[in-house]
């Protein structure tokens, strides 16, 4: 699971290492912001914010490939997905439904406000995945 991009390449890493040690697949995933649901909540939105939610979609969709083509490139089995929706529970439908059998996620140690509202994710992974979580630290 890959958030950002200066991130990922230490996350992929650690997935590289596993796949080559347990001759796995990797399936990247990354979870962004939703799209309003009907094309009403679209127009009710300022447009920089339209602008700013289709410039990140295009970051992340390039992000996510060219980290499966890299890992593809050195001959492991890699499919990427580039998912909408809440993130902890988003990744714990793809896991259930891909049968991934280990999630690798980064984490950061933060302060009290972090540990309030971002660290969710982390607990929802760990609480409710049904597979070990390794949470890699990032700097």
């Amino acid at each position: 699971a890959i958030n950002f991009e200066k991130n990922a390449e230490r996350l992929v890493n650690k997935a590289e290492e596993f796949a080559r040690a347990f001759d796995a697949k990797i399936w990247i995933l990354h979870v962004s912001e939703p799209d309003p649901d009907d094309f009403l909540s679209l127009e009710a939105g300022p447009q920089f914010a339209q602008d700013k939610r289709v410039e990140n979609r295009k970051k992340d969709t390039a992000l996510v490939n060219q980290l499966t083509t890299s890992l593809r490139e050195k001959n492991i089995e890699t499919e990427g997905f580039l998912l909408k929706g809440p993130t902890a529970k988003t990744i714990r439908k793809k896991v259930q439904e891909l049968h991934i059998d280990l999630v690798i996620a980064g984490h950061h140690k933060k302060n009290i406000f972090y540990q309030m509202f971002v660290s969710k994710i982390e607990q929802g992974l760990l609480d409710k995945s049904g597979v070990p979580v390794l949470l890699v630290p990032l700097k």
